[in-house]
């Protein structure tokens, strides 16, 4: 099973940026694989949990998933985490002397049957950590791209608009509300009419919004436009820390940028 590294990811999307060709990254993490597990096999309290935390719609989570498939398979890259148990990448853990729960574990390595069960034939599989891994301070690296072209934000970060045009970026933000506060109701028919007003008006589009943006990734793609999911790449921007997970192998180099520990640096061939 071939997994696309980063390098290849950004080369298709600059590829297609002088193509003008539509092009979507998604990224379904262990948050995707849960809801995915709670919908199929009627997980009620990890659905709620779900739903509380993402500001879904109870009563429209079949739509939400049937959206979900369509642009998943349409992708041009989407996620797996096989990266985590073939040796090649490091462990999928909550901190560094902490492992995820087994319920969790069960889940991820179930991985394929799950996609199968929803529907998703897209094998153009990328990693799970590929937001973080394009910010790498490497002479090509999504920093790198950003430099010189037009690009838009859907995030709750909004203070990142003034901050990245500090520093000369030609960027805009769309603004959605944060976790555990309604998103579905109170931001996702703007972002979509936004979507579909100015998918085209960018170079590319970079997403951090949780469970739906898998939705926004997808509608700019068939609204003729480009987009790469960041997730919380966009809170380390905004100086957050990173999730102590990462800590053993990632460590910030700037304010945009993060460089590879040693133990990190074991993978760097993989990613």
């Amino acid at each position: 099973m071939k997994i696309y590294k980063v390098e290849e990811i950004l080369e298709k999307l600059i590829k297609c940026i002088a193509q003008g060709k539509s092009f979507s990254h998604i990224r379904l993490g262990d948050g995707g694989i849960k809801l995915i597990h709670a919908y199929l096999y009627n997980g009620y309290e990890q659905m709620e949990q779900i739903i509380q935390k993402e500001g879904l719609p109870r009563k429209g989570l079949d739509y939400i998933l049937k959206l979900w498939i369509r642009y998943v398979n349409e992708a041009d890259f989407i996620d797996t985490p096989d990266v985590y148990y073939n040796g090649e990448f490091w462990s999928r853990v909550k901190r560094k002397d902490k492992s995820i729960s087994k319920q969790t574990t069960e889940k991820l390595l179930d991985w394929k049957s799950l996609y199968n069960e929803i529907g998703f034939t897209n094998e153009n599989y990328c990693n799970p950590e590929s937001n973080y891994l394009m910010i790498i301070n490497r002479p090509f690296n999504l920093i790198s791209l950003m430099r010189g072209r037009k690009f838009c934000i859907i995030t709750a970060r909004h203070q990142l608009e003034e901050k990245l045009r500090k520093m000369e970026f030609d960027v805009d933000v769309i603004k959605i509300v944060g976790q555990y506060d309604y998103h579905y109701i109170k931001s996702f028919q703007t972002v979509v009419n936004e979507i579909e007003k100015n998918a085209k008006k960018y170079d590319f589009w970079l997403v951090a919004a949780g469970e739906l943006g898998r939705i926004y990734s997808g509608l700019i793609k068939e609204c003729g436009g480009r987009s790469l999911d960041i997730g919380f790449v966009a809170d380390f921007w905004d100086g957050k820390r990173l999730h102590p997970r990462l800590n053993p192998f990632l460590v910030g180099y700037d304010k945009l940028e993060l460089m590879l520990t040693g133990a990190g640096r074991k993978y760097a061939k993989y990613i």
